[in-house]
């Protein structure tokens, strides 16, 4: 070959196979002699530009030729075979040769053990990817799933794979991530993104984990839970024992919610709590198991977590359960950590969504919604007197003063071992039922509760819950009698305890009638004040200090501005000749800023003083 160069004619072309022989020659060393004394014959030619210009094109065009050809991984017991393009992939490792500027090749390793791409997964919530490695290391097939974003960018690929073993440096990052990348794109078809979901519950009209077409790949946080949510022992076991332990209204709620967890989503209810209280000794835990078994594994710590968790945390498994209720026991165990006031707990749970988080690296993080209901138990109500209407709204409370189970012990061990099967078969029957025919009967129920005296967001609440009721009664206890409005009514708040404006205003006079004496003039004769002054009482019309009024709505949790409003919309506060509710004014003698609040008239037969009036004209008399 050599001989036939320097006997070419100057208008005679070089020939193909003087070219293909530098790709033939495996020695690096060997390669370069070669090529380099093709060089020097073409220079003895007058030639060498002319060469230069060939090789640099031949080279080029050959490595193109080398990429559409695909080469084929070849492990030994590789989990699938991909075509990687120019890599040569063997128990070696993964390489290639490049050429530089000057044409001259170069050996390029990406990875100096075996690893390939063998699966995507695709979040069916947000259209996000990750991407499964399969790699070699310690004489074992090993895997690890990512983000894909983490093998599009050298830096981060160093960071999450050199962890788990994978032979990745700032030296090789980027061939590896070109290695990667030209395997998912060579194999469209055998690396077909799947479905994939991080969370529990509804995905359109499939449920996660009872379907096969998603793939859950969550977060190792929650792989307990998950765990948990499954069938175990004799459904028939379960049945029997939750048909006696129904009796008992209160935990015959608790399974009504737990049930009705599902049902949120379908019928677009929003998210609600049921609080069941009572001293201690009366099961409230074991009832709690019982409701969960419904679902899975019971057991404390799984599906029943104790109450002692961050508020990140609770968000945070609300948002992965989705549709399966989040039970939580021993409410007061984070009193301390909510100030004594569960208001703000109630109306983040109850609005479904997780507030929002800046990334590290910039832009916000996911959003995190929920829909399903939250069952508590605790030794106090979760509401008080001085809550808001909103939580109010949003609660079931239920006050129990007898243990809910006769043997807890026997219970919670029958329902450790046989759990999982109502929630499944419930869910079932949901995708079989026409999400309209549900609809109209919770309509109709809602309509009935309307009538009583309490509030949409509480009728909403309970006809949700007496529904669900009702479908687990047909599918499990078809013996039994749904739950009727009368058997649950006394559990609505009505609208006067959810009127945050009415029990201020209530509280006011309570608080003024325990405080008669800051109302007299202290410069009367023998005045029992001797202390502060507050306001007066003049006819129907309570005059009070301003900045006192103010420090006692602050100190029960008011809002003056808020109640005031709807105080001076229903006339409770009355105005001054310019329409203000402050008057300045004067009270004994001393001039300030005064609130005058119209007392209610008595609505019963009493007097001022509260002694009953009586006529007697009308009396009989036992004597003359």
């Amino acid at each position: 070959m050599l001989a036939g160069i320097a006997r070419l004619k100057p208008t005679e072309p070089f020939p193909d196979e003087m070219f293909i022989r530098i790709f033939e020659i495996e020695d690096g060393v060997e390669r370069t002699q070669y090529i380099e004394t093709l060089r020097n014959t073409a220079r003895q030619l007058k030639r060498v530009t002319e060469f230069n210009n060939i090789y640099k094109s031949f080279v080029l065009d050959y490595a193109q030729r080398q990429r559409q050809k695909g080469s084929k991984t070849a492990f030994t017991d590789q989990p699938l075979e991909l075509v990687c393009g120019e890599w040569t992939a063997n128990d070696l490792g993964v390489r290639t040769i490049r050429y530089d500027k000057n044409a001259m090749p170069m050996t390029l390793q990406a990875c100096s053990h075996p690893i390939l791409p063998v699966e995507i997964l695709k979040n069916v919530d947000t259209a996000t990817e990750r991407i499964t490695l399969a790699y070699f290391k310690s004489a074992a097939w090993q895997q690890i799933t990512v983000d894909r974003n983490v093998c599009a960018n050298t830096n981060k690929i160093v960071d999450a794979l050199s962890q788990f073993g994978i032979e990745v440096t700032s030296d090789n990052a980027k061939n590896l991530v070109r290695y990667i990348s030209d395997c998912v794109g060579l194999n469209p078809k055998t690396l077909e993104p799947k479905k994939s979901i991080n969370r529990l519950g509804w995905v359109g009209s499939l449920f996660t984990p009872y379907t096969e077409d998603i793939r859950y790949e969550g977060d190792p946080d929650y792989e307990v839970i998950f765990r948990n949510i499954r069938q175990e022992g004799s459904f028939d076991a379960w049945k029997e024992l939750c048909a006696s332990l129904r009796e008992n209204i209160p935990l015959r709620m608790m399974m009504a919610a737990s049930f009705a967890s599902v049902l949120l989503e379908p019928l677009r209810v929003l998210p609600f709590v049921l609080h069941v209280w009572g001293t201690t000794g009366t099961c409230k835990t074991v009832a709690l198991m019982v409701a969960m078994s419904i679902w899975g594994n019971p057991k404390l710590g799984g599906l029943v977590k104790t109450m002692n968790m961050t508020r990140n945390a609770i968000m945070r498994n609300a948002a992965f359960l989705c549709s399966i209720p989040f039970a939580g026991d021993e409410l007061q165990t984070i009193k301390d950590k909510w100030q004594g006031n569960f208001d703000q707990l109630i109306y983040q749970i109850t609005e479904g969504v997780d507030r929002g988080r800046a990334k590290a690296y910039g832009g916000v993080d996911e959003t995190r919604t929920w829909k399903n209901s939250f069952l508590f138990t605790g030794e106090e109500p979760i509401t008080k007197a001085n809550s808001g209407g909103g939580s109010k709204n949003r609660v079931i409370e239920i006050a129990i003063d007898g243990p809910l189970v006769d043997d807890g012990h026997y219970v919670s061990s029958v329902v450790q071992g046989n759990y999982g099967f109502a929630g499944r078969a419930f869910v079932e029957y949901l995708q079989e039922t026409e999400t309209a025919k549900l609809t109209e009967r919770y309509r109709e129920l809602f309509e009935e509760i309307c009538v009583l005296d309490t509030t949409d967001k509480q009728a909403m609440a309970m006809s949700c819950l007496l529904l669900a009721d009702e479908l687990a009664v047909s599918l499990f206890w078809p013996s039994e009698t749904p739950l009727a409005i009368e058997q649950v009514k006394q559990y609505l708040q009505s609208a006067k305890d959810v009127d945050v404006a009415g029990r201020a205003f209530q509280s006011v006079l309570n608080w003024a009638a325990k405080n008669p004496v800051r109302f007299e003039d202290p410069k009367a004769p023998d005045s029992p004040n001797k202390g502060e002054v507050w306001g007066k009482i003049d006819g129907d019309v309570l005059i009070l200090n301003k900045d006192v009024l103010l420090d006692f709505l602050d100190r029960n949790g008011f809002d003056y501005t808020a109640v005031s409003k709807k105080w001076a919309e229903r006339d409770l506060i009355r105005r001054n000749s310019q329409g203000k509710m402050v008057h300045q004014t004067k009270v004994y003698g001393i001039k300030s800023s005064y609130i005058k609040l119209v007392l209610p008239p008595d609505d019963d037969e009493t007097d001022q003083d509260g002694f009953v009036m009586v006529d007697m004209e009308q009396m009989e008399l036992p004597f003359d």
